[in-house]
């Protein structure tokens, strides 16, 4: 049965433990889980959640900003790209999509800090 969302979040059920503000995959039976260093998500966790909670996540779609989880510390302005445990880091590896600029500084690894979105682009390198 086809679903239409006019919204900026959506529910989906988690398929391990996800981190409030991780960003996040769908997987083929439906599930979400945290995405990985080479993954393009489809938006943030908006609560943590363990196997079998339904939470909202935050669609990378939606209009205006996004909480994200830094992997370290990096700049106000810095270009971020995916990170696994679906985290965000500035550095430009090999297989990460350029996910979009930090709208503030992160001091260390774990530190949460405002997103905006681009659209996922090629790999990085």
């Amino acid at each position: 049965m086809s679903q239409y969302v006019d919204s900026n979040t959506k529910a989906f059920t988690a398929a391990g433990t996800i981190k409030q503000y991780a960003r996040v995959t769908l997987g083929s039976g439906g599930t979400i889980t945290e995405a990985g260093l080479a993954v393009k998500d489809i938006g943030t966790a908006m609560e943590p959640a363990v196997s079998g909670d339904v939470i909202s996540v935050r669609l990378r779609t939606a209009t205006g900003t996004h909480k994200m989880i830094a992997i370290e510390a990096l700049a106000a302005g810095a270009t971020l790209y995916t990170e696994s445990d679906g985290k965000v880091q500035d550095t430009a590896a090999t297989t990460a999509f350029q996910i979009g600029t930090a709208l503030e500084a992160a001091t260390a690894d774990g530190d949460i800090i405002e997103v905006l979105y681009n659209a996922h682009g090629d790999t990085a390198a």
